[in-house]
């Protein structure tokens, strides 16, 4: 354990977070009971069996498929002889090493294995350290040793492919494992392995939307990108294809798995690229110095621990499974790509969610992008000091503009862009919520009825944005990323739409989100999106967006409609107008209390419509607990938190594998609604720059908590016994700023 240099709180903080690390005293025995572990784009769920062999099942954040499955790098098993024992067994997740730990056996038998992946290089490390002399073996095991043809039910883990006519065939190739004596430039004293993408159907997709004469728009992410890796050792040799031996019994033994996943355009390029990757790997020593040295300074930086009442506890406490879907979310959320919500990269095979047959590479929806989705992992990481993190999601979403603006232009006739709902990796749609049937169909015609008309997800991204702008200052971020989002955001919006007489735009068509389909006109997440990021437009630096921006900006802002009002003007509606059959279980008018701010001389109009709205739910994607927490209705809160730590997949060992819910397991919207739910419970960062605490924390619950507000505000605090303990501003001058709920008293 790694201790950087901190100040008293923090150290508090450190220690009370060993005591929320994982422990098991058994072993794992499959792939449903296994631990994940990552450092932000490479991953792996570790696990024992019944025969004291670990298993390492390999990920990585941007190893998609010819057609678009995010697919697993591979397994390694590591077995000893003798073999380790499981009795007694002691296996800890230890959070704030980054690094799991097992202890088997005893006496003359013991041995200790530590499993972790380098903060800083994509390289998994793997050590045993034995009383006796034993034997080790690492082994390969590959599923996907010949080109495959999906069928039947699997065909849909190609979201983009997705209910295909049978007569297009969904084949991925094989991986290829190198022979020793084409050892990919190296030692032939590893075991390599890759799979390459000779294929794609990127062009394929453009060309069935209407979009192939515009392919330099949507670069194609998916040809060639080659991904693998290699198994070598200090006193290891190969021993056939897939296997690595040590040549001696030894009581202590070093394995790497070194990985890389890239667009090459050759073999030998990526083939280099790995191999300085392993040369120039830090020893296991310093390598699990500097990555514990990096998962404890995370954990310095902020924290949450919390104490219910005896009554109001479950099985997994809010603590544990706070510090566990952290360390999930900063595992997986350093790629390329955003992190996939159904599942992240530490999905399983799904026999162990529902019983289908399918192997690892399989997840429910695939490889798309959901907004709904996609999103939510990423609300709640400026106010937990991880805003860094939020570069996965906005790069992703700012090189689909372009592709986006020609679409917007060819299928509308509009300037500016807008995301569909549902974006394949390189952009589009689809192809089956395109619609395969194209005969008589215009192109601009989306067949999906979920998402045909849903645009409200460019505001909300420009509104996470200037939340970036708020909290950091960045003005770099502003410039290149902020601006000029909101630049095409506008525009599509500003040239799509008609205005009325009195010059106020009328959305239409549109639909509230995927619930309200038909009859909509002016949505309120469009509407409340509209009227927030016009407004914090704005209110930014006489500086920052040119002439034509702010005169974009203020056109847009008087063009604004007013939010939609039930008739009597007592609760928020779903649109200005719509036909009231529901598709779907959303609440699109609470979108104005959340992701959006809602005025505070609309509280009780928040407050009225959350209590009489249809659906009431806890799990998954669904909004409650932050809706609640930004009304300020504690007891609404408390209870959505409590039902959401009930979430847990039976079949599965590791606290935070919720789901699957409406998406898979681990489920990451649910997770991370979880997280954020706890921290708009006790800090609210709002748009005027006020930060307010406890505004939906019960009396009942103790707390101690580091959070972040806007400029850069620290908030470390103590809640204990009903009062407000302690509480530290940094920088104090922003104490200014801080506003503590009513029925607390600040120390």
């Amino acid at each position: 354990m790694i201790e950087p240099a901190r100040d008293a709180a923090a150290a508090r903080a450190f220690a009370e977070l060993a005591t929320h690390d994982v422990a098991w005293t058994a072993p794992g025995g499959d792939e449903a009971g296994s631990m994940p572990i990552g450092n932000g784009t490479f991953g792996a769920n570790v696990w024992f069996d019944a025969k004291g062999d670990l298993l390492v099942l390999l990920s990585h954040t941007d190893a998609f498929s010819e057609i678009e499955r995010l697919l697993k790098l591979g397994r390694v098993r590591v077995s000893c002889d003798p073999p380790l024992s499981v009795a007694p067994f002691a296996q800890r997740m230890r959070f704030a090493d980054g690094m799991i730990e097992v202890d088997a056996g005893a006496g003359d038998d013991r041995a200790t294995v530590r499993v972790w992946i380098d903060s800083a290089s994509e390289v998994l490390h793997a050590t045993v350290e034995s009383a006796r002399p034993r034997t080790v073996t690492a082994t390969l095991e590959n599923w996907r040793d010949a080109a495959r043809t999906l069928e039947g039910g699997e065909r849909n883990s190609s979201w983009v492919m997705r209910d295909a006519p049978a007569s297009i065939a969904l084949t991925e190739s094989a991986d290829i494992v190198v022979p020793a004596e084409d050892s990919l430039g190296e030692s032939p004293d590893a075991v390599a392995w890759y799979h390459r993408n000779e294929s794609s159907i990127v062009a394929f997709t453009l060309e069935h939307q209407g979009l192939l004469a515009f392919e330099t728009a949507f670069p194609d992410p998916l040809i060639l990108r080659t991904f693998g890796g290699r198994i070598d050792g200090e006193g290891f040799a190969r021993t056939d294809a897939n296997t690595m031996r040590s040549t001696a019994p030894n009581t202590s033994h070093a394995l790497r798995v070194t990985v890389a996943c890239s667009q090459a355009d050759d073999l030998a390029s990526w083939q280099r690229r790995l191999a300085s990757v392993a040369a120039n790997a830090a020893d296991h020593a310093a390598s699990r110095a500097r990555t514990a040295a990096w998962w404890s300074a995370r954990f310095a930086t902020s924290w949450v621990f919390v104490d219910m009442p005896e009554a109001e506890r479950g099985a997994l406490a809010l603590s544990q499974a706070y510090a566990a879907q952290r360390a999930a979310a900063l595992a997986a959320t350093g790629g390329v790509f955003p992190v996939k919500f159904n599942g992240s990269i530490f999905t399983v095979a799904p026999r162990f969610v529902n019983g289908e047959p399918y192997n690892d590479d399989f997840r429910r929806w695939g490889g798309d992008y959901w907004w709904q989705n996609t999103r939510l992992p990423y609300h709640g990481m400026l106010a937990r000091g991880d805003g860094d993190r939020l570069r996965s999601l906005v790069d992703f979403y700012f090189r689909a503009l372009r592709g986006c603006a020609v679409r917007a232009k060819e299928y509308y006739g509009a300037d500016g862009a807008y995301f569909p709902e549902t974006m394949t990796t390189f952009a589009t749609y689809s192809n089956g919520d395109y619609g395969w049937n194209r005969e008589g169909v215009e192109k601009s015609v989306v067949q999906c009825p979920w998402w045909q008309w849903e645009w409200n997800q460019g505001f909300e991204l420009v509104a996470l944005l200037l939340d970036h702008w708020d909290h950091t200052g960045d003005e770099r971020m502003l410039e290149e990323r902020t601006v000029p989002m909101a630049r095409e955001v506008l525009r599509y919006f500003d040239t799509r739409f008609a205005r009325d007489e009195r010059g106020v735009l009328v959305i239409s068509p549109t639909q509230a989100l995927e619930t309200y389909w038909t009859g909509v006109v002016n949505d309120l997440p469009s509407v409340a999106g509209l009227r927030e990021i016009t407004a914090r437009l704005l209110a930014l630096p006489s500086g920052f967006g040119g002439p034509d921006d702010r005169a974009l900006w203020e056109r847009m802002r008087a063009s604004c409609p007013p939010l939609p009002l039930t008739p009597d003007g007592t609760r928020l509606a779903p649109a200005e107008k719509f036909d009231p059959v529901r598709s779907n279980c959303e609440n699109p008018e609470l979108y104005a209390v959340w992701p959006f701010w809602l005025q505070s001389d609309m509280l009780e109009i928040g407050r009225a419509s959350f209590a009489s709205r249809i659906e009431k739910m806890t799990q998954g994607w669904t909004q409650d607990g932050m809706q609640a927490a930004r009304l300020g209705l504690v007891d609404e809160a408390a209870a959505n938190v409590r039902a959401k730590l009930e979430n847990t997949h039976k079949n599965f060992r590791y606290p935070t594998f919720w789901g699957p819910n409406f998406d898979w397991v681990p489920d990451q919207c649910h997770g991370s609604n979880l997280l954020t739910t706890v921290q708009e419970m006790l800090l609210q960062s709002r748009p005027d720059g006020t930060i307010h605490l406890l505004a939906a924390w019960p009396k009942s619950w103790d707390a101690r908590f580091r959070l972040y507000g806007a400029a850069g505000t620290r908030i470390t605090a103590e809640v204990r016994e009903g009062a407000l303990v302690s509480l530290e501003v940094d920088p104090p001058a922003h104490r200014a700023r801080v506003r503590v709920a009513e029925g607390w008293v600040a120390p």
